[in-house]
């Protein structure tokens, strides 16, 4: 089936419908977004959260190629909503605020001389230590072992578990995150870390070393002021809650006072975290006078599209170039109106 849509976009790119596409689309905004970059294997073990750094430089010199203006956020957002924006309008957001995009992205982005967005999640900045779900479900993909054999750990009802069986494996996975978060503090959370490393042979002080899994420090925060990088809000925990606006707002508020600690400049732009919005959370980000909200969703923004609720084409190493061609063009967004007409 993919095979079938690529040869489609190959034929329409030909036929010159993706230029036409951007022509037609050339008043709307079209905002990029990405999360962390390879630093050793992760867009094998997370291809759609991590992409290569050849891979993205790819992608910017696309962006050049089909004459966008890459404007910053709050820019793009203040000419969008005043009908000022310049046709072809493009933003690059990036979200969580990974240590791999100070080191890899940032400087690719500074050749090209684009600015960019970084909507950062901020427990990790002031803990530093690798990011605990994700770590837990990394050991498990990463390790050679085929069984796991487990002896009074608190966080499991298992003894032995066969590692080549999706369900036991996900089932264990998800009791170590789900313990983890709930029961656990930062120190107890490293320290079933390194056991599950020893017990997988996925040693975790290799993990910590290779800050693969790790968001940027404080430091690379405060550095990327200079590269033209606007820091955006993502929450502290990495969570917002539609049930429960109480703690989402005080999500928001831990996440600005973090940012008060090292920045200058007072963030106004915010990011759903993992995507999960409800209309019920527009009054709350109105009140907290935050200038606009980031979906996950994909599509074009016009002027009529709501503030909190901008839509973004979600790029990574399993989007092929030809689906980022018809994106950035806007032929794919022309195809699924079409197809939702008909």
């Amino acid at each position: 089936m993919r095979k079938a849509k690529l040869f489609l976009f190959f034929l329409c790119k030909t036929a010159g419908l993706f230029h036409l596409a951007q022509w037609i689309t050339r008043d709307c905004l079209k905002v990029l977004c990405y999360h962390g970059f390879e630093l050793i294997d992760e867009t094998s073990f997370r291809p759609n959260l991590f992409i290569k750094l050849e891979q993205f430089e790819k992608r910017l010199a696309t962006i050049r190629r089909y004459g966008f203006h890459v404007l910053p956020l709050s820019e793009a957002i203040d000419k969008l909503y005043s009908l000022d924006l310049p046709k072809n309008t493009v933003v690059i957001t990036v979200d969580d605020g990974f240590h791999s995009f100070h080191r890899l992205a940032v400087p690719c982005l500074q050749r090209y001389g684009y600015p960019a967005t970084v909507y950062v999640t901020t427990y990790y900045v002031e803990n530093p230590n690798p990011i605990f779900r994700l770590v837990v479900q990394y050991m498990f993909w990463k390790t050679r072992k085929l069984e796991l054999i487990l002896r009074n750990v608190p966080w499991s009802t298992y003894k032995a578990i066969n590692l080549s069986v999706k369900s036991e494996r996900e089932k264990v996975i998800w009791d170590c995150i789900n313990y983890g978060e709930r029961e656990c503090t930062e120190e107890m959370r490293c320290t079933i870390c390194k056991e599950l490393g020893v017990l997988l042979e996925t040693p975790y002080e290799d993990i910590t070393h290779s800050k693969t899994l790790h968001l940027m420090t404080p430091d690379e925060l405060r550095s990327l002021v200079t590269a033209k990088v606007s820091i955006e809000l993502h929450t502290h925990r990495h969570t917002f809650p539609s049930n429960n606006l109480a703690r989402a707002e005080k999500e928001i508020i831990d996440n600005q006072s973090v940012f008060k600690k090292y920045l200058i400049a007072e963030p106004s732009h915010f990011c759903y975290p993992s995507g999960l919005w409800d209309k019920c959370q527009w009054t709350l980000l109105d009140s907290m006078r935050l200038k606009s909200s980031a979906t996950c969703l994909p599509g074009l923004n016009s002027h009529k599209t709501p503030r909190h609720g901008l839509h973004r084409f979600l790029d990574g190493e399993n989007i092929h170039q030809l689906e980022f061609e018809a994106a950035l063009s806007g032929f794919s967004d022309l195809m699924n109106k079409l197809r939702s007409n008909l």
